[in-house]
């Protein structure tokens, strides 16, 4: 089950898609094999989320970690474009 660290990215900007988790929640949870963490603390912010669902479910720019409040966006080479 990969661990993936996301990366801490400035703000976004204001009508970016930010999910908030309230702590000691996760922002995504599916059926799939990867977890990502905070980039800064480490807190898992998905949990067992697949590529389907981080890349081709509901759409976000950015996580907010409920721990330490910094933006999370994702890995660049998770990123797949077609």
């Amino acid at each position: 089950m990969p661990q993936k660290e996301m990366r801490i990215i400035p703000k976004p900007p204001a009508d970016a898609i930010v999910l908030e988790p309230d702590a000691g929640t996760l922002a995504l949870e599916g059926k799939g094999g990867d977890t990502y963490r905070c980039g800064a603390c480490k807190t898992r912010l998905m949990d067992n989320v697949s590529h389907m669902d981080v890349f081709h479910g509901a759409p976000f720019d950015a996580i907010k970690c409920p721990k330490c409040g910094k933006f999370n966006g994702l890995p660049e080479d998770d990123h797949h474009h077609h």
